[in-house]
């Protein structure tokens, strides 16, 4: 029988790269989170796992290791996903607005180092990091390229790709950075290939499968209404309309977090003039004066998503720009489980907290974590 790899997972969120690993037979031993809300979630779903919540940079490994109780020894791989605003094309025009041009100066821009003390405190056999694809430039490269140098100078071998959630089965168009590195010099490893394509592309290799659509992902969820707060109801099917439903429901008749923001008179009055796929500047001028905003900044403050195509990128503060991702052909915005839908959270996964809490607790794609630890083993 093959052991179970020991992992413990950095920047944990709620659990998103969690769950995936777990998913791929692995076994979630620790975890570190700052924020209180995040870190209930992950414990709520990880029991068996040692959730501390609080900064890494000032939870040094070994103080880790000490109220954890998990030794080197203990620790086959170590995951995680430094915070990407300062990297992200979306995150930095709002800390510039906030702290002016100093963004350089941002402590979060080496927030990968304290990974990088985690994997030199604990020798894993493997790690794998992700990030935006933006890491990979940001400052010429300078802070990715320190990373690799500080990695090859403790022996790590490494290997690292940008893939797309949606060439992968996910209804989300969604690029990530992942660096994978290895202990040992004998392993090849290869990041695989595309299963999925996506909208823009050609099925040139018959072998694809065509992309997972937003439809594919809904079509069994029960039927809500803008501003409801429901927990577990019952699936609106009782068995999956797609593969990719088959894949992601609990096993159960009912499924939660079925909670949605409450939309404002004036945005859903917008709503009704919106088609699928519309953003805000594709309304006319007279339309837009209902909800306005400041149209050189903010273009596609709402959009309206499309049943027959992957969602775009959700974000982090999905909770606040909720108008970015308005139902495909209800008036309304997302619940929770439907955000979670889009980021392949498996139904059995719940969120902690209020709704706020919880929209902000969907930040991690689980799925590619899903995906990597597979081809790890």
């Amino acid at each position: 029988m093959r052991k179970l790899l020991n992992t413990i997972d950095l920047f944990a969120g709620a659990g998103g790269f969690s769950l995936g690993f777990s998913n791929a037979g692995f076994n979630i031993i620790g975890a570190i989170e700052i924020n209180e809300k995040y870190a209930e979630t992950h414990d709520f779903n990880f029991k068996k796992s040692k959730t501390i919540t609080g900064d890494i940079r000032n939870w040094s490994p070994a103080l880790f290791s000490k109220e954890t109780g998990i030794l080197p020894r203990d620790v086959d791989v170590i995951i995680g996903g430094p915070p990407c605003q300062t990297f992200s094309s979306i995150g930095t025009p709002k800390i510039k607005s906030v702290s002016g041009s100093r963004i350089k100066e941002d402590p979060r821009n080496y927030l990968y180092q304290n990974f990088y003390n985690y994997v030199k405190f604990f020798k894993p056999k493997v790690f794998v990091m992700e990030n935006v694809p933006a890491m990979k430039t940001k400052y010429k490269g300078h802070l990715f390229n320190n990373f690799l140098d500080e990695i090859e100078k403790i022996k790590y071998f490494h290997n690292y790709s940008i893939l797309n959630a949606v060439h992968f089965g996910v209804p989300q168009i969604r690029k990530r950075l992942f660096v994978i590195g290895f202990s040992s010099a004998n392993v090849e490893y290869k990041f695989p290939s595309p299963s999925h394509y996506a909208p823009e592309e050609s099925p040139l290799n018959q072998k694809l499968k065509k992309f997972v659509t937003v439809q594919d992902a809904f079509d069994d969820l029960p039927k809500i209404y803008d501003g409801i707060r429901e927990h577990h109801m019952p699936y609106s099917k009782k068995k999956p309309t797609s593969p990719y439903q088959k894949i992601i429901r609990n096993g159960s008749s009912v499924v939660g977090n079925n909670i949605c923001r409450m939309s404002n008179e004036r945005a859903k009055k917008i709503f009704r003039y919106m088609r699928q796929g519309d953003k805000y500047m594709d309304l006319e001028p007279e339309v837009r004066k209902i909800l306005p905003f400041r149209e050189d900044i903010f273009p596609d403050r709402l959009k309206r998503l499309s049943l027959d195509k992957p969602s775009w990128t959700v974000l982090a503060h999905i909770g606040m720009d909720g108008y970015m991702y308005i139902h495909p052909t209800e008036n309304r915005t997302l619940s929770i489980r439907e955000a979670a839908r889009l980021q392949s959270f498996h139904d059995c996964f719940e969120f902690i907290g209020n709704m706020r809490k919880q929209e902000k607790c969907i930040r991690v794609l689980r799925s590619l974590g899903s995906l990597l630890g597979v081809f790890i083993m």
